[in-house]
């Protein structure tokens, strides 16, 4: 019997989401519920066994309590708890990405097609001498098979499809909103609500993939011009297609966010959401150089990230915060968080005094509500070019 077209329960659809059937629905949902179950019941046992069987074993051995994250890495890596739990983390991440890669294959043409400009209100613009940057290429990011740059038929969308047909949604629990652009509305929501003058022209969003967090500043500043750039091509052919099915006139761009073509003092506001720690040191280093060349004077530079290490004392929770990096194959994660990210702006040009370090809230939009206050809050790293 042929299987009914299903809807994947609070995902938001737009005009090229793959299509999905009962069947896929149902295990989009039995994965969210498994995330949300390692992030809350199975997550918080991982601290009252290491309380009470893996730091009490620790101190006996050592006639003290570890010191760093690092040691707690080593003290729970044999612990039967924290390895089923970092087994099933992992296995999460690699089911959803291949489930996705099979709704996403069986639909791939009709994609390819939906994906192509017609008249489009934005701007797509490929390069197609582009060069993977050296450390991105090794790496599936997150576990996703070809990461965001990986093309394997012509005019391929598939890496787009894929991280957005639930997967970002699903790792999340959905706490990023239906069409996963919270991240960018909690920016506009901190703007609006620290510099509420502020009214940028010419936005470039950084490591934009398939612009879930770039759409959202075309809607908080109609009359600017936002561009959303990446390495990836076939996530930014889904970017503009999905850009165009939301009537948002966009310009999507492949280019390295460290050296880009844009001339000196050219933006207005320079912006990125979780994009940092998916890039070396070196890396990060030529971003923020590259922001504060490409800013105009009186221009914004703000990325948002979870927040460095050395803002918690308990090695615990460093550690907790330090699991992607040796599980997730994100293995940037943790030297980006050891940062200190206002010495390179400095660094860079910045003066200290206009650099902003601070926690603001997570906003998790819904239809009705672009400003509902969600769990938990964001790192802000932000600097103006006076």
């Amino acid at each position: 019997m042929e299987q009914q077209v299903a809807t994947f329960s609070g995902f938001g659809r737009h005009g090229i989401s793959p299509e999905t059937v009962h069947d896929e629905d149902a295990r989009s949902n039995f994965m969210m519920d498994l995330y949300r179950h390692l992030g809350s019941q199975a997550g918080a046992g991982r601290r009252d066994v290491f309380e009470g069987r893996v730091k009490p074993a620790f101190v006996k051995e050592h006639g003290r309590a570890p010191k760093d994250r690092h040691e707690v890495r080593k003290a729970v890596k044999d612990d039967p708890y924290f390895q089923f739990w970092g087994h099933l983390r992992v296995l999460a991440n690699q089911t959803l990405f291949y489930e996705n890669s099979q709704t996403v294959e069986r639909q791939l043409d009709t994609l390819i097609d939906k994906a192509k400009p017609g008249k489009p209100k934005g701007k797509l613009e490929l390069d197609s001498n582009f060069e993977i940057p050296k450390y991105q290429a090794p790496f599936d990011m997150h576990w996703m098979p070809g990461s965001f740059f990986t093309e394997t038929t012509k005019d391929d969308v598939a890496a787009g499809a894929m991280y957005d047909s639930g997967g970002l949604y699903v790792m999340t629990s959905g706490n990023l909103g239906p069409l996963g652009d919270g991240g960018a509305y909690s920016v506009i929501n901190y703007l609006r609500e620290n510099y509420p003058d502020f009214n940028p022209k010419r936005i470039l969003d950084q490591g934009c993939t398939v612009g879930h967090n770039t759409l959202p500043f075309k809607d908080a500043w109609p009359d600017a011009e936002v561009i959303g750039l990446d390495i990836g091509a076939p996530v930014l052919r889904y970017a503009h297609a999905r850009a165009e099915s939301l009537g948002c006139d966009v310009t999507f761009t492949q280019q390295n966010a460290e050296h880009t073509k844009y001339d000196d003092e050219s933006f207005d506001f320079v912006t990125s959401t979780m994009f940092l720690h998916e890039t070396s040191r070196k890396a990060v280093h030529n971003i923020i150089a590259e922001g504060y060349r490409i800013l105009k004077p009186g221009g914004l530079m703000l990325h948002l990230e979870q927040p460095p290490f050395r803002w918690f004392d308990d090695p615990f929770e460093q550690f907790v915060r330090d699991w992607d990096t040796h599980n997730n194959n994100e293995p940037f994660w943790g030297p980006m968080h050891d940062m200190d990210l206002a010495a390179v702006a400095v660094e860079s040009g910045f003066k200290r005094k206009d650099i902003v370090e601070e926690m603001a809230p997570l906003i998790k939009p819904t239809k009705t509500d672009n400003y509902a206050e969600g769990p938990g809050a964001w790192y802000v790293f932000a600097a103006w070019k006076r």
